[in-house]
């Protein structure tokens, strides 16, 4: 679940760009559109390619907590 605290004195408009910022960051809106339709299983170069970028993610959330 993803969620957007409002600071005081923070407007709507900024509240609103904050949330959408976190939903597109999460990559939840395209799990949700690769799971719409059936889809036959990645090759073995696609799925390479998937891991690549889940582990640049992966590296950056590490990068900016610790």
């Amino acid at each position: 679940m993803i969620y957007s605290l409002r600071k005081e004195g923070e407007t709507n408009e900024k509240l609103i760009l904050k949330y959408k910022k976190l939903f597109f960051q999460s990559r939840i809106s395209n799990k949700l559109k690769s799971e719409r339709y059936v889809t036959k299983t990645p090759s073995k170069r696609k799925r390479r390619e998937i891991a690549m970028v889940r582990e640049h993610y992966r590296d950056l959330n590490t990068k900016v907590y610790f």
